[in-house]
């Protein structure tokens, strides 16, 4: 694995081809922490998580059954610029279980 992560060309007889750091983009662990108190932010929560290595935080928003506007929910996602996701975050004086985000989704 090593050497693989260390490799900067690939050949297969004809065909060659070159890899350079900029063209790898390493993705960040995601993960998605419940019941987050409506009262909390997003640039609250951003300005909390950054710390501990979150880079993008997004409220997850659903729509009621009886009106056709979004509203906010008490989940959040996470994304961290780390490959490694944590056990929990602090928010405050709050603690909050970090569950791994393995799916792709759609934020509103």
């Amino acid at each position: 694995m090593t050497t693989l992560l260390q490799c900067t060309n690939l050949t297969d007889g004809a065909v060659s081809v070159e890899i350079t750091a900029s063209s790898m983009r390493p993705l960040g662990a995601r993960g998605v922490i419940y019941n987050v108190p409506l009262g909390i932010s997003t640039d609250d929560l951003v300005a909390c998580l950054a710390s501990q290595g979150v880079k993008f935080v997004k409220r997850f928003r659903f729509r009621s059954s009886d009106s056709s506007e979004l509203k906010d929910s008490k989940s959040v996602f996470l994304q961290f610029d780390t490959a490694v996701l944590p056990g929990e975050v602090k928010i405050g004086y709050l603690f909050f279980r970090v569950k791994q985000c393995s799916e792709t989704i759609t934020v509103f």
